[in-house]
């Protein structure tokens, strides 16, 4: 076995008012959405992430819902290296169940506007490129950073962890119910494992679970060369 270097976290750019759009939602859908988002950056994809009907592939929905209200975070994954998010909003639709047609062409338009940023740095001129370039607030690496939320970096390392205890479950092809009892826990608990509530668990909790699942977790402390160390995660492949 050969020891994996972590993937680098996709920073996830902010499309127009996305990010504001999204911080004036309910703290609990800011979570929900920002650990989805953090799933997209690492490669991942919320159990509540489905495709987004329209747009092609690589364009997906996340779907939370809170005190009987909808809410949708709506991003893409067409480019390498980053994550844009196309627009959050509460759904009210005239029609019930469809999606409100000023929201569907918002994220028309908002699919877009990375591709022309991409390409405003290839030869157009350069009061242009300012000018496209602010339709994008880019974000610092950590989404979780990036939303204000308590505890990023300690949020960024259980999703992680989440990843790697919910890839072994499913290659095991263990039911929820198997998964409770060579876990420890009760069913509820790793259908929360399962939807990425992670506010319910600590990182030392998820590193038992790993441990259940017969994988040893080793933590190294060095020296950091930034002024602020760091927490990353590490898996053999």
């Amino acid at each position: 076995m050969a020891l994996t270097p972590p993937p680098r976290d996709r920073p996830v750019h902010w499309v127009g008012s996305c990010k504001s759009d999204l911080l004036a939602l309910p703290p609990e859908v800011v979570s929900d959405i920002g650990y989805a988002l953090g799933l997209a950056s690492l490669g991942g994809k919320h159990p509540d992430a489905k495709p987004w009907k329209g747009e092609g592939p690589g364009v997906f929905e996340i779907v939370e819902r809170f005190e009987g209200d909808a809410y949708r975070g709506v991003y893409t994954v067409r480019f390498e290296g980053v994550v844009y998010v196309l627009h959050v909003f509460q759904k009210k639709s005239p029609s019930g169940v469809r999606t409100a047609r000023t929201d569907v062409g918002l994220v028309h338009d908002a699919s877009n506007a990375p591709a022309s940023t991409m390409r405003a740095t290839t030869g157009r001129p350069r009061a242009r490129q300012a000018s496209m370039a602010n339709d994008i607030t880019e974000g610092g690496g950590n989404v979780f950073a990036d939303l204000g939320l308590s505890d990023p970096a300690d949020r960024q390392t259980k999703t992680r962890l989440a990843m790697a205890v919910n890839a072994l479950i499913k290659e095991r092809r263990l039911k929820q119910t198997d998964a409770a009892v060579v876990l420890g826990v009760p069913q509820s608990k790793v259908s929360a494992l399962a939807n990425y509530r992670l506010d319910l668990f600590s990182v030392e909790k998820l590193m038992s679970f790993l441990n259940a699942l017969e994988h040893d977790v080793e933590i190294v402390i060095r020296p950091s060369r930034e002024a602020v160390g760091h927490t990353s995660v590490h898996a053999l492949t």
